[in-house]
């Protein structure tokens, strides 16, 4: 199988026929569109690195085309897994984030998920510097906790409140997900190189790919509701107008 055919049959397909006849609101398509721009800036880098070191690889006879050394097909899929979670959240009634009472403001959940996260890219560090079978997992964790820190410091009470969100959400997206990617893998459209895997598998799939999706669709899922939350943006916007008001009141020192 193309890799482009798998992109439409396990993340297009399922996002189109997940939105047939749910009527979603222009705020979740903006959503989207910024978190799946943001999703590639910060993904294309990392998949890069991991091609060139050889942590993961392709069979270029299933490729259209190649971005660096990255198959246009994965930034595509990094697209469309936005979209689908955003399908699947539209779907079930999850998204856009519906108006609640607001929880009191609990700092100390914020500064625990934030602490909690940093330490996970704390502990990604240390496997990435052991290097070996501990690499991808090492680089996974790099890559995924800051931006998830940075959730939690923004609003990691709001997210706490809306658990039962974030598991409708995410849990079965994650599971079809690992299954695509099991196919995948055993169909030979990519490989994970067990010279820089733990070999470690879960129902067949190797460890550091089910924890990929897992921290993927967390990160979408949460920024979508973050994104479609009006107390989030107000903070957002409080935070960028706090920057720019220090910002200002600093410039008169610097040209003096």
């Amino acid at each position: 199988m193309p890799y482009w055919m798998f992109d439409v049959l396990a993340l297009g397909l399922p996002a189109v026929l997940l939105l047939r006849g749910v009527r979603t609101p222009r705020r979740l398509w903006a959503a989207m569109s910024v978190l799946a721009a943001v999703a590639l800036a910060w993904t294309a880098p990392w998949d890069d690195y991991l091609v060139r070191s050889g942590v993961w690889s392709y069979d270029p006879a299933r490729v259209l085309a190649r971005l660096g050394s990255v198959p246009a097909e994965e930034y595509a899929f990094v697209v469309l897994l936005v979209v689908l979670v955003a399908a699947w959240g539209a779907r079930t009634g999850r998204l856009p984030a519906t108006p609640r009472p607001a929880p009191e403001v609990h700092r100390h959940a914020r500064l625990r998920g934030t602490a909690g996260w940093l330490g996970v890219a704390a502990i990604g560090v240390v496997l990435l510097l052991a290097g070996g079978q501990l690499r991808y997992l090492g680089l996974l964790l790099v890559w995924a906790a800051p931006p998830l820190a940075l959730q939690r410091a923004v609003a990691g009470d709001l997210l706490r409140a809306r658990r039962v969100d974030r598991a409708v959400v995410g849990v079965p997206v994650v599971a079809w997900l690992c299954l695509a990617d099991r196919l995948a893998l055993a169909d030979g459209i990519w490989i994970i190189s067990p010279a820089t895997s733990t070999g470690v598998l879960l129902l067949g799939l190797p460890v550091e790919e089910a924890l990929f999706f897992l921290l993927t669709v967390l990160l979408v899922a949460d920024g979508l509701l973050l994104a479609t939350d009006d107390r989030a943006l107000a903070r957002v916007l409080a935070l960028v107008q706090r920057h720019r008001h220090r910002a200002r009141r600093a410039a008169p020192s610097r040209v003096s």
